[in-house]
C-alpha cells in the first residue's frame, strides 16, 4: 500500500494538488479549533489539579497530625512503661492491669477527640488494660493483623491496620499500634490506640469543596478507610492501578483514572503520609471541572468537527503503530536479558566448576603429601634421638623446620579447598602480621610498599590463625590489583571497646572488647553499585578467568563464623580500607612445663600389643616404629581385610590404630566391623584429611603429619589402664 501510495503521488500532480491545497485548509481550520479547544480544556485541568494538589497537602498535614497525635499517646505510654523498668512480658502484665492504669489510660484520652480507646495488650494477645471499660473483659487479640505483624517484627514504628467493622452499629475503626520492647529488644506487649474513622468523614464534611467533589483516607494497600462523601466499600480492597503506579514512584502526585470507585471519571490529586503507611485523595469529577469548557467549546467542536474526527483517526493509527513497536521492542529487549541471564548463569557455572575442580585436586594432593609428610617426620625424629654431631643437628633442624613448613602448606591447600574447620587459637595478631610481612612484600612487588601501624600491648584474639593467614593474603591480594601503578598497603591494629555510644550499632557487634585490623590501600577504590555486592559470592570486577569472585565471600564468611565483623570503606582514586572486628580473649595461660622423655610415657598401661593399618607402606612402618619406640608390641596390617582376620585370629590385639582413608573397607568401616567383633576395642584414627565429618562421633582422631609426642598422647588417652608397671622413661627413648 505504501508502494501505491508513493507512486500516485509521483506520477499525478492533480492529486498532489489537491492533496496539497486540503492539507493546508484542513492545517488552518484544524490549527485553530485543536488550539483554542485543547488549549482552554488543559488550561481547566491544570488548574483544577493546582488547586487539588494544594488542597490535598493541607489535609494530608491535618490527617498526620490526627493520626500523629494518637501515636504521641502512645509514646507517652511506652516511655511510662520504659521508666517503670519492666523487663519481660510477666512484668508487664501484672503491673498494669490494675485501676489505676485504667485511669491513666482514660486521661491520655480525653484530651484528644480523634481517640476513641488506648489499649495494653499482652504478649499472648489477651488484654491487659483499656480505657473504655473496667473490670478489664476477657479478649484476645492475637488474630489480628497488627498483633501478627509487630509480634514478629522488632520495630519502634506505629503500625497501622485493617479498618475493623463494629456490627453492631456499622461504624469502622482503625487501630494504631506500638510494639512495646524489653531492654534486650524482646517483645513485651503491644499498646493500641482506636480512632473512630467518623473523625475523618467529620473534618473532610466540614470543607466545602463544591459539587462533584471528594475526600477519601487509604492505607497504602489500597484499602478504603474513610470517604466524604460516604459511599459503600469502607474496608474493602481495592486495585487501582494509578493509584499504585503513582505511589510507586513518588509520595505525591496528581492523575485522572477512567473510572473511580463511585463509577465516575475524576482527577485525584493523592498524597502518601510521610510516617504513617496513609494516603489522603481530595478528587473532583471530570464532568465538573470541564463544565465551563464544555460549554465555551460546543461551538468550536462543532465548526471543527470533520477535522477533529481525521485528527482522530491519524492519532489512533499512530498510537496503533507505536503500540505495535513497543510490543516489538518489548520482546526484543526480553529476549536479550533472557540471553544475557542465561550466560551469566553459565559463567557462575563456570567459575563454581572450577572452583570444586580445583578443591578436588587440592584435597588428593594435600592428603597424599601429609602421608609422605608422616613417614619423613617420623624417621627424622628417630634420627634426632640418636647421638649426631653438632653439623648434623643443624641439619636436622633445617629439615625438620621444612617438614612444618611443608605442614602447614596443607593445611592452606585443604583451607582453599574447604575442607577445612575452623581450628580457632588464642593469637598474637601483631606477631602473626608481622611474620607474613616478608612474605607480603614478595607477593605484592617493588612497586607496592607495605606499612605496617601495629598498636603495642594489643588484646589476644581467638581465630584460627592459618585462616587468618589466607584472609590477609587475600586482601593483599585485592589491594595489588587495585594499584596497577603502585601505592602503598597498610596494616594496622587496634584496640577497640564497642559500647552505647560507638559509632558501630547493636545490630553490627555486640557490646564489648575487639581487636581491629585495618587493611588499607592507595588504590582506585570502588563504586557504590561494586561495594554494594563486595561479598556476594562469584562477584568480581576481573575479566573471565582473573578471579573466582569467592576471596570476599570467603573473608566475610570467616571473620562471621570467628564471631567478627568485616565493613569496607571505600573512596574513589582514593583507596579501600577494609576493617576486622575479632572478639578479644583473655591471654592464654602457659602451659606448664613437661620433661621430653616423660611426655612419651604411657604411664600405667604396661605391655600391649598394637595394630597399626595403613595402605601406604612408607607411613604404616613409620608409625609402627614410633609406636614400638614407645614400649609396646606391633603387627602390621596393609588394609582393612588383612586387619580383620588378624583382629579373628589374635585375641591379644590391645589397640588399632588405622588410617581413616583407604581402599575397600575405609577406617570408620574398618572399626565398625571391629568393634562387633570385639566391641570394648579402643580404635585411634590417623588421617591426612583436614574434613573429619564423618570421624565426627569417633574419640581419638589424629591428625598428619604428627610426631611421636602426639601419638603418645593419643595412645594414652586409648588404651585402657593396667596395674602392670609402666615403662620408663629410660626404656622409651
Amino acid at each position: 500500500m505504501k508502494d501505491d501510495w508513493a507512486r500516485q503521488w509521483r506520477e499525478s500532480r492533480p492529486t498532489r494538488r489537491l492533496v496539497v491545497g486540503g492539507v493546508l485548509s484542513a492545517a488552518l481550520v484544524l490549527a485553530v479549533t485543536v488550539f483554542v479547544i485543547l488549549e482552554t480544556r488543559a488550561k481547566e485541568i491544570a488548574d483544577a489539579k493546582r488547586e487539588l494538589m494544594t488542597l490535598n497537602l493541607s489535609l494530608a498535614e491535618q490527617t498526620a497530625r490526627a493520626i500523629q497525635g494518637v501515636d504521641l499517646v502512645l509514646d507517652s505510654v511506652i516511655d511510662q512503661v520504659k521508666a517503670d523498668g519492666i523487663e519481660t512480658a510477666d512484668d508487664f502484665q501484672r503491673l498494669y492491669a490494675g485501676a489505676e492504669t485504667h485511669r491513666l489510660l482514660r486521661s491520655r484520652v480525653a484530651d484528644v477527640p480523634q481517640l476513641d480507646a488506648v489499649a495494653m495488650i499482652a504478649s499472648d494477645g489477651h488484654l491487659i488494660n483499656f480505657s473504655r471499660y473496667y473490670p478489664i473483659p476477657t479478649i484476645n487479640v492475637a488474630d489480628r493483623d497488627y498483633f501478627s505483624a509487630l509480634g514478629n517484627m522488632p520495630t519502634t514504628r506505629a503500625y497501622i491496620s485493617e479498618p475493623v467493622e463494629n456490627r453492631g452499629t456499622g461504624t469502622w475503626t482503625l487501630y494504631v499500634a506500638r510494639r512495646v520492647n524489653g531492654p534486650s529488644g524482646e517483645f513485651v506487649g503491644l499498646v493500641l490506640g482506636a480512632v473512630d474513622l467518623r473523625y475523618f468523614e467529620n473534618l473532610y464534611h466540614g470543607l466545602e469543596l463544591g459539587p462533584g467533589s471528594g475526600i477519601s483516607l487509604w492505607r497504602r494497600d489500597g484499602t478504603l478507610l474513610a470517604r466524604y462523601p460516604s459511599i459503600e466499600g469502607v474496608g474493602r480492597v481495592f486495585q487501582i492501578k494509578s493509584f499504585t503506579e503513582t505511589l510507586l514512584h513518588a509520595d505525591a502526585g496528581v492523575y485522572e483514572t477512567p473510572l473511580s470507585i463511585d463509577g465516575y471519571r475524576r482527577i485525584v490529586a493523592t498524597r502518601a503520609l510521610k510516617d504513617y503507611p496513609l494516603v489522603v485523595n481530595v478528587t473532583r469529577t471530570l464532568d465538573q471541572v470541564l463544565a465551563d469548557w464544555r460549554h465555551t467549546s460546543s461551538i468550536n467542536a462543532t465548526a471543527g468537527g470533520l477535522c477533529i474526527a481525521a485528527i482522530g483517526l491519524v492519532v489512533w493509527a499512530l498510537v496503533h503503530q507505536f503500540g505495535t513497536y513497543e510490543r516489538l521492542t518489548r520482546a526484543l529487549g526480553e529476549k536479550a536479558e533472557a540471553i544475557e541471564a542465561r550466560e551469566r548463569a553459565e559463567s557462575q557455572l563456570y567459575q563454581s566448576q572450577k572452583l570444586d575442580a580445583i578443591g578436588q585436586l587440592t584435597t588428593g594432593i594435600a592428603h597424599d603429601f601429609n602421608n609422605l609428610l608422616t613417614a619423613i617426620m617420623g624417621n627424622l625424629e628417630f634420627l634426632s634421638l640418636d647421638g649426631q654431631s653438632a653439623r648434623a643437628r643443624r641439619g636436622l633442624a633445617a629439615i625438620q623446620t621444612a617438614v612444618d613448613r611443608a605442614a602447614t602448606l596443607t593445611g592452606q591447600l585443604l583451607a582453599f579447598s574447604r575442607k577445612q574447620h575452623l581450628s580457632p587459637e588464642v593469637v598474637d595478631l601483631n606477631r602473626l602480621i608481622g611474620n607474613m610481612t616478608e612474605m607480603l612484600r614478595s607477593t605484592l612487588g617493588g612497586t607496592i610498599g607495605v606499612e605496617l601501624a601495629l598498636r603495642p600491648s594489643l588484646w589476644p584474639a581467638l581465630v584460627d590463625p592459618v585462616q587468618l593467614e589466607l584472609v590477609l593474603l587475600n586482601l593483599a591480594i585485592n589491594a595489588r590489583d587495585a594499584m596497577p601503578t603502585g601505592g602503598t598497603l597498610t596494616i594496622s591494629t587496634d584496640n577497640i571497646a564497642i559500647d552505647s555510644r560507638s559509632d558501630l550499632s547493636p545490630s553490627d557487634l555486640s557490646l564489648g572488647d575487639y581487636v581491629l585490623i585495618a587493611v588499607a590501600d592507595t588504590g582506585t577504590g570502588m563504586t557504590e553499585d561494586v561495594l554494594a555486592r563486595a561479598f556476594d559470592p562469584f562477584f568480581t570486577t576481573k575479566p573471565p578467568g582473573k578471579g573466582t569472585g569467592l576471596g570476599l565471600s570467603q573473608v566475610y564468611g570467616m571473620v562471621q563464623q570467628s564471631g567478627g565483623v568485616v565493613r569496607i570503606e571505600t573512596v574513589l582514586e582514593r583507596g579501600t580500607t577494609v576493617r576486622i572486628h575479632l572478639p578479644r580473649v583473655e591471654a592464654a595461660a602457659e602451659a606448664a612445663p613437661v620433661e621430653a622423655p616423660a611426655s612419651l610415657a604411657v604411664a600405667d598401661h604396661g605391655p600391649a600389643l598394637i595394630q597399626i593399618v595403613d595402605d601406604d607402606a612408607g607411613v604404616r612402618e613409620t608409625v609402627a616404629e614410633m609406636v614400638r619406640s614407645l614400649g609396646f608390641s606391633v603387627i602390621e596390617a596393609a588394609d582393612g581385610t588383612e586387619a580383620l582376620a588378624q583382629l579373628a585370629g589374635d585375641p591379644r590385639i590391645d589397640l588399632v590404630v588405622t588410617d581413616f582413608a583407604m581402599p575397600g573397607l575405609n577406617g570408620v568401616a574398618l572399626a565398625r566391623r571391629a568393634r562387633d567383633l570385639r566391641p570394648d576395642l579402643p580404635v585411634v584414627f590417623v588421617t591426612g584429611f583436614a574434613d573429619v565429618e564423618s570421624l565426627s562421633g569417633e574419640e581419638w582422631v589424629l591428625l598428619k603429619p604428627f610426631r611421636r609426642d602426639g601419638l603418645a598422647a593419643k595412645l594414652r588417652l586409648a588404651l585402657p589402664r593396667r596395674t602392670t608397671p609402666a615403662l620408663g622413661a629410660d626404656q622409651l627413648s
